[in-house]
């Protein structure tokens, strides 16, 4: 059984995903911005919460904001 709140599917739009990525590969933007934009992208991916935080080494609480 799963706890907690389910997770709201959204979509990101091809134009929405190319900034993202472009976000996400910067060297030059804020480091939490560039986390912030690999966050979206997984999410808009379908993959669990508890999964990225895992992979990108961050907190559950930081990925479900």
């Amino acid at each position: 059984m799963r706890r907690g709140r389910p997770k709201v599917e959204f979509l990101v739009t091809d134009d929405e995903r190319a900034q993202l990525q472009s976000f996400a590969r910067s060297r030059y933007l804020p480091a939490a911005l560039s986390a912030r934009a690999r966050i979206v992208l997984s999410s808009a991916d379908g993959e669990p919460n508890n999964a990225i935080a895992e992979r990108l080494e961050l907190t559950k609480a930081a990925v479900g904001k």
